[in-house]
């Protein structure tokens, strides 16, 4: 099947609830590419949430498959739609957060969903919010079941994220004016929520499941690169003692055969602890 085929469109698509969009108190944005199977699922937790006050983006990746056709279906429900090349999750991302038009974003992307359809309500109904980051818990979804996983104390965000971007409410603006890096592959996430920590910007815990992550949306990254990359992130931005250890370690550690790392990683408690 040719691109063009699998895709009836390939630039902005205005799908427009209720007239001219306008400014909204949250934004959900999808991210896909190929999710043909998965997509549905998502789509539905979100367009099925009891809340009015929120606009729904969606930004596939020129999808060859089918997946722009099951986005197609709930077009109604869709505020924008966008199905284009890019380079990458992240800058779909940044694509999304421009076009945002909600004070909040979160990031549902294919896979993933909200735990239930009191979500959006539960956490902004008649709340003023004097924070730039709310996040919850999630579970995780192994194809069997579905596991819970409470948040990390925000202290060890040096050790690995303290929250999964799909339970997390940004401030919009704020990630306009940070967006993330396209060159940090797959922790421009980490490298933004951290610095943004690190810099003394508000977060708030809410006693919530937020959302639904799905074990087959985790990256397929060696466990040392994700590991190499995260620290890269920590010692530019928190040159502490602590870190510059480890830092020291892990430029140590990197080089070893894969076999001999992975005994270290298996057997090492203190490694394990760290990251």
């Amino acid at each position: 099947m040719t691109a063009n085929a699998a895709n009836p469109i390939n630039k902005v698509v205005g799908i427009v609830k209720n007239g001219d969009r306008h400014l909204k108190k949250v934004t959900v944005v999808t991210v896909t590419y190929n999710a043909e199977k998965q997509i549905e699922k998502t789509i539905k937790s979100v367009v099925g949430q009891k809340f009015n006050d929120f606009e729904y983006i969606v930004i596939d990746g020129l999808s060859i498959d089918g997946t722009l056709s099951e986005i197609m279906k709930h077009k109604e429900n869709i505020d924008v739609i966008v199905s284009e090349p890019d380079g990458g999750i992240y800058d779909a991302m940044n694509k999304a957060i421009g076009l945002a038009k909600g004070e909040w974003i979160i990031f549902i992307n294919a896979d993933d969903w909200f735990v239930n359809d009191m979500v959006l309500s539960d956490v902004f109904c008649n709340k003023n919010i004097d924070v730039d980051f709310l996040y919850g818990d999630n579970e995780v979804y192994n194809g069997v079941k579905s596991i819970f996983v409470p948040v990390r104390p925000l202290s060890k965000m040096w050790q690995r994220i303290s929250f999964s971007h799909q339970s997390l409410f940004s401030k919009t603006r704020l990630m306009r004016k940070y967006p993330f890096d396209v060159n940090k592959n797959i922790v421009a996430d980490y490298d933004f929520y951290f610095s943004c920590y690190v810099r003394g910007f508000k977060f708030k815990y809410i006693e919530k499941t937020v959302s639904v992550v799905s074990v087959a949306g985790f990256s397929g990254l060696s466990f040392s690169k994700r590991t190499w990359q995260r620290w890269m992130v920590v010692a530019k931005e928190w040159p502490s003692i602590k870190v510059h250890a480890f830092y020291v370690f892990l430029f140590l550690w990197h080089p070893l055969p894969v076999k001999l790392k992975r005994v270290m990683k298996n057997n090492i408690k203190i490694f394990r602890d760290f990251t």
